[in-house]
């Protein structure tokens, strides 16, 4: 089916594009929501609520987005909405396992991963959907509510954060994965 059949069907209730949207979103979603979680589990507990939320509120869905981008925005509710039931310093230890502090037996995706983690929240959601998930600026502007323009700019100020980190001892690693 193609995006307009598959919002159609869901609309409607058909059993079968749901299962096909499912297929089409669930390793996307899980990702995603394992970068706020670290935790395969909740990841794919939070992915369920996504879909849950998606199969209750496609029915308000007016078109103004294509239907990925109205998942992600979805998704990215339901990872805040996780985090802020924790405290920032529980978030932080569940994210990347344990504290940096001077352990620089790091492997790269842990180093990556916290260097991303110290961004602010505007920054980081930004770097996580447009690196990890690979989004372009216009979904992330419309998942996020802000204009293309401003999506930009935040990942300007993001890669300018991230590279000043890097230059602390991780450039190496991290130009290599296109993050500088």
């Amino acid at each position: 089916m193609n995006e307009k059949e598959l919002i159609e069907g869901l609309k409607s209730g058909d059993e079968r594009a749901f299962i096909e949207v499912v297929e089409l979103y669930k390793k996307k979603i899980i990702s995603l929501c394992y970068t706020y979680t670290n935790e395969y589990q909740e990841a794919e507990d939070i992915s369920q609520e996504v879909f849950v939320t998606l199969y209750k509120s496609i029915k308000n869905f007016r078109g103004d987005c294509s239907l990925s981008t109205y998942i992600y925005k979805i998704t990215v509710s339901r990872c805040l909405d996780y985090k802020r039931k924790k405290s920032i310093k529980n978030f932080l230890i569940d994210f990347i396992g344990y504290k940096r502090d001077d352990d620089r037996d790091l492997d790269e995706k842990n180093y990556i991963r916290q260097c991303i983690l110290s961004l602010p929240e505007d920054l980081k959601v930004v770097i996580i959907l447009y690196y990890y998930i690979g989004l372009s600026q216009k979904e992330i502007g419309d998942i996020l509510g802000i204009t293309q323009k401003n999506v930009e700019g935040r990942i300007y100020r993001a890669r300018q954060k991230l590279k000043m980190e890097f230059e602390k001892g991780g450039e190496i690693l991290c130009s290599k994965n296109g993050m500088i």
